[in-house]
């Protein structure tokens, strides 16, 4: 992408930065998708503020496409090694993407006093 992390993070008035992820599940069928965050942080007039326990960020694939409108220059693969698996089956996979912003997307989670 062209735009910094920290011009994007700016751009947002009321919003969420996600960090990372601890796990997530996707219907195929579907493209819809449940994904939890285990560091996340309330973003307010483009300030990372409060940090947010359990966020869950939950859409569908194709609507969710459409909603980015910035895409930050800081791709950055895991360097760990990630599993995909299915009825008992396993296969390992590789992680990895720059950070994006979504225009709107459904949201769960707590805040927690910092």
């Amino acid at each position: 992408g062209k735009d910094s992390l920290e011009a994007m993070i700016a751009s947002v008035d009321d919003g969420l930065y996600a960090v990372n992820f601890d796990g997530g599940q996707v219907d195929i069928t579907s493209g819809k998708f449940v994904f939890s965050a285990n560091e996340a942080y309330l973003i307010k007039n483009g300030k990372i503020t409060t940090p947010v326990k359990g966020a869950t960020l939950i859409g569908s694939g194709d609507e969710v496409l459409k909603k980015i409108s910035m895409v930050a220059n800081d791709l950055k693969l895991d360097s760990g090694v990630g599993v995909c698996g299915k009825d008992g089956q396993s296969v390992p996979v590789g992680v990895g993407q720059p950070s994006l912003k979504i225009d709107q997307l459904t949201v769960g989670g707590t805040e927690v006093d910092a």
